[in-house]
């Protein structure tokens, strides 16, 4: 568990998978998201199961957990985080949060923990996420967080049947997180 001081981050379980679909749902939150809206609780749960496999940690991994209040244990959002092989050291983050929880700082208070947590304990050397260009709301988060813009991939994202341009931003271990 990650613990911030109005958040609790706990490892993704087969019993989160309803509450991500529902996240998931909404239209917003799927604006930017490659998936889009899950036509099911299927869809939802294929793409999860990869997370509740055994992994093999010298291909990579995939690692998730749940955003919960800590007044009331409610469930407002997901983290995750991919993992390269150990040669490269490094992890790849994503996020959302249901809409009602938004513009409260707790996908930046997410974020910080899920960087500390990358770089002082899964030791990272680099961490990075991708960024659909119009996501003002993302995109600041990133640079909040201390994440810098290092490119833009041009249509690279397959969302609502068009391909969408991605900023590429990173942190390294030796720049700290803010």
């Amino acid at each position: 568990m990650i613990c911030t001081p109005r958040l609790s981050i706990l490892p993704l379980e087969p019993s989160d998978q309803a509450a991500i679909h529902a996240k998931n749902c909404f239209p917003e939150v799927a604006k930017f998201n490659t998936i889009g809206i899950p036509k099911s609780i299927e869809d939802t749960q294929k793409l999860l199961a990869p997370l509740f496999e055994k992994q093999q940690p010298e291909k990579g991994q995939q690692l998730g957990w749940v955003i919960r209040l800590k007044t009331d244990n409610a469930f407002i959002g997901e983290l995750g985080m991919r993992l390269s092989t150990p040669k490269y050291n490094k992890g790849e983050i994503h996020y959302s949060l249901l809409p009602s929880h938004w513009n409260k700082g707790y996908a930046t208070e997410a974020v910080k923990a899920l960087l500390h947590y990358g770089m002082e304990t899964l030791n990272l050397h680099r961490i990075e996420a991708g960024v659909h260009t119009q996501n003002i709301r993302s995109i600041r988060l990133l640079e909040n967080v201390g994440m810098q813009r290092e490119g833009k991939h041009r249509r690279i994202l397959p969302i609502g049947g068009k391909w969408e341009d991605n900023y590429s931003y990173a942190i390294l271990r030796e720049n700290g997180i803010q």
